[in-house]
């Protein structure tokens, strides 16, 4: 069937060898080979080029695996739809997730879930980045979400969702109608961050050491334990913050915030899920393959 064709082809594209896309297949090289060279005839054009001892996709090439990505996820999609309908799931999950994940992120996954598996029960904890990786450690939660990538050997990672921190102000604030400023005038912005622990405020200090840019040197005046009451102290109109756009989106588009962008510095990072190493209860999977449908990561 030209499905398997495809699905040789995606293997191939994403592992750029024909003898791994046939162990990860458990098929023979030559077979791999004879279906990319019917799939080549079928469209009449080359899908791959060869490069020394390695290959590469052609533009025919990447444009197929952009096609194959989304009907691959369109089969997920159907199968984990169609089992949901004679599939009994039903229990108990409980879940600790990083402040902003937590308010800003899962909600709306959330209420999804509840829809369409309305016996399984979500209990929600809210707590710091280290606190979450310490309550999936000790078996107090069966499944964590933060903000920033541990070293943990215990505990498995795995990124979901891209995120972005910016520096936000009030609409009263004296930069709110500049468009940039430098990393130097940084250390003139009064600055109100997160408290330690806080997975956001790890990102941001180690975006500043990056760029040889001291803590010691800024000026903060405040340390809080959530964006909420971040977002209400900036309302002072004389201080600014680093949070992510997902927690100001509202106040931007309102105006009642507004982003300075800082000359030379862009900080971004990956919101994860964690679980203990080789633990993958029935409920996880089942919460993790509807997440992965809802962000297609």
């Amino acid at each position: 069937m030209f499905d398997f064709k495809l699905q040789v082809f995606q293997s191939v594209a994403s592992r750029l060898s024909f003898s791994k896309a046939a162990e990860d297949l458990h098929i023979t090289q030559p077979a791999v080979t004879r279906h990319i060279r019917q799939m080549e005839a079928h469209f009449n054009q080359k899908l791959f080029k060869r490069k020394g001892n390695s290959i590469a996709l052609t533009e025919a090439g990447k444009l197929l695996l952009s096609h194959s990505k989304l009907i691959f996820q369109q089969y997920e999609k159907a199968e984990f739809d169609m089992n949901s309908l004679i599939d009994k799931n039903e229990g108990s999950l409980r879940i600790a997730a990083s402040t902003t994940i937590a308010q800003y992120i899962l909600p709306e996954v959330l209420a999804k879930f509840h829809q369409k598996f309305p016996k399984i029960k979500i209990h929600l904890l809210n707590m710091n980045t280290e606190k979450v990786e310490k309550s999936v450690m000790n078996n107090s939660v069966e499944l964590g979400f933060i903000e920033g990538q541990s070293k943990n050997r215990e505990l498995a990672y795995q990124a979901f969702l891209e995120d972005e921190i910016v520096l936000v102000v009030d609409k009263s604030h004296p930069l709110a109608k500049k468009n940039q400023i430098s990393i130097s005038a940084l250390q003139d912005v009064p600055l109100v961050l997160r408290e330690k622990g806080s997975g956001t405020r790890e990102v941001i200090l180690k975006a500043f050491q990056h760029e040889n840019l001291k803590v010691e040197a800024l000026n903060i005046e405040l340390e809080l334990g959530s964006s909420e009451s971040i977002k209400s102290y900036l309302a002072n109109g004389h201080s600014g913050s680093f949070l992510s756009i997902n927690t100001v989106l509202k106040e931007l588009k309102h105006g009642d915030f507004y982003i300075v962008d800082i000359e030379e510095l862009q900080i971004k990072r990956d919101f994860f899920f964690i679980q203990q190493q080789g633990h993958h209860s029935k409920l996880n999977s089942v919460f993790l393959k509807f997440l992965q449908h809802h962000y297609n990561f």
